[in-house]
């Protein structure tokens, strides 16, 4: 139950995680931080396919150089920087990059807990998010389902179609929501960035 537990959060907040790399306070945008602060580019890199790396680097050299022209500059230089990696990023990912996100974006329960994993190894609060997800969406739609099945499986007359395909689609709905979740937690899902 656990790996559907952790599948189905991957099939369901991809898109969420995903997102959480173009905020203000997300991972990308502390590495371009410290880049820019030590003058090493190297923690940026290691958000970046290896492709982006010449831009990057360019864009970084040019950001370092432009700092150094005052604070209205230097402002201007590592925004430009920052969008450039999170671009660069974002295309890594099969992403579109649509701007950088305010920090403090509440991206829900899944993405705090991961991190609180990765920091500490423990996963019961990332368990304890899953299965709680999990749950609701597996009983609300068997819910629907149990609703549905009021209407004959097998219609009898031509008024009858119409609850017994809205039953039929609901039911296959159903199971392929389960098999999606077991897919996800066999790693099939969309859970790692790419290269």
């Amino acid at each position: 139950m656990m790996a559907a537990a952790i599948g189905a959060a991957l099939a369901i907040g991809s898109h969420g995680a995903q997102a959480h790399c173009d905020s203000l306070d997300g991972p990308v945008a502390k590495a371009v931080e410290r880049a820019l602060e030590s003058g090493n580019v190297n923690p940026v890199l290691a958000y970046a396919p290896v492709a982006a790396e010449v831009e990057i680097s360019a864009a970084f050299d040019q950001s370092r150089k432009v700092r150094g022209l005052g604070p209205d500059a230097r402002m201007l230089a590592d925004r430009a920087f920052m969008e450039t990696v999170i671009r660069l990023h974002r295309a890594g990912e099969g992403a579109p990059y649509t701007g950088l996100k305010p920090a403090g974006i509440d991206y829900g329960p899944v993405i705090p807990a991961a991190d609180v994993a990765i920091e500490t190894g423990d996963l019961t609060k990332l368990k304890a998010v899953f299965l709680e997800e999990i749950d609701h969406s597996l009983r609300e739609r068997l819910g629907h389902v149990r609703e549905l099945q009021k209407a004959p499986p097998e219609p009898k007359t031509a008024a009858e179609v119409p609850a017994a395909r809205e039953r039929v689609s609901a039911e296959l709905g159903f199971v392929t929501f389960a098999e999606s979740i077991r897919q996800a937690a066999l790693g099939r899902g969309a859970e790692h960035h790419a290269d």
